[in-house]
């Protein structure tokens, strides 16, 4: 009887102390788990963000050293399904190495895919910011209304220079908006007298600036009738 009792006692003292190992070993696991997703979650975005931009006609560069880390993947792969264990996965160095390569492998397709990208989006629109377009133009109504629709326009245009349309819709409103913006058409062939006729209506132009050539294009543009002279009293 004390015997029966003795071997059940060792019995579960030994169920207890395999089931705690083995939650040590599902911990320990899981630890490694969660690392390596960690890992993969960024490679997996660039991926399909790379999928996408090459499906829209970016030229994409090439990771040179991606083989080398599918090649370490599969052979620790391998390794792990024969011996599913976190011993095998951590033995030597081959989980640093492992988790190095990954990290150098995300960081590398982030730098390329970032330099394609802007590479690509400053050759899709030529057109200047609207700070240096505006102090070209003169300031007639067809300008100032243009340039508010380029201004809106290019806003929705520049917010993509350093970051990469995340789907098909947000690629097609970009190019939806660069095909707008280029569209965008100004009054470029105001002689020199109207230009200055106009900026100097914003503070009050003098007489002697509107000349017969001013006058005669004004009354061309049907703008005649948008000013009047006043009297300036000292």
């Amino acid at each position: 009887m004390i015997l029966n009792r003795t071997q059940t006692a060792l019995d579960r003292l030994n169920s207890i102390k395999e089931a705690s190992e083995d939650v040590e070993e599902t911990k320990t696991l899981e630890h490694l788990k969660s690392d390596l997703l960690k890992l993969a979650t960024p490679i997996y975005h660039l991926a399909s963000s790379a999928h996408l931009l090459s499906r829209h006609g970016v030229i994409l560069s090439s990771v040179t050293d991606i083989s080398k880390t599918i090649e370490t993947i599969k052979q620790i792969s391998e390794r792990f399904t024969e011996m599913p264990k976190s011993n095998t996965l951590k033995q030597g160095q081959r989980w640093t190495g492992l988790t190095k390569k990954l990290q150098g492998i995300s960081d590398k397709m982030s730098e390329l895919q970032s330099n394609d990208w802007k590479r690509y989006f400053q050759n899709i629109f030529g057109g200047l910011p609207p700070s240096q377009r505006e102090p070209q133009l003169a300031p007639t109504p067809e300008n100032k209304a243009a340039l508010e629709q380029y201004k809106a326009l290019y806003q929705d245009y520049i917010k993509y220079r350093n970051t990469v349309p995340e789907n098909d819709g947000e690629f097609d409103n970009l190019i939806d908006v660069v095909n707008k913006l280029s569209k965008i058409e100004f009054q470029v062939d105001v002689p020199e007298d109207v230009r200055r006729f106009l900026s100097a209506t914003n503070t009050g132009a003098d007489l002697n600036l509107l000349t017969v050539e001013v006058i005669d294009w004004l009354r061309k543009n049907n703008m005649l009738s948008s000013y009047v002279v006043t009297a300036k009293y000292f």
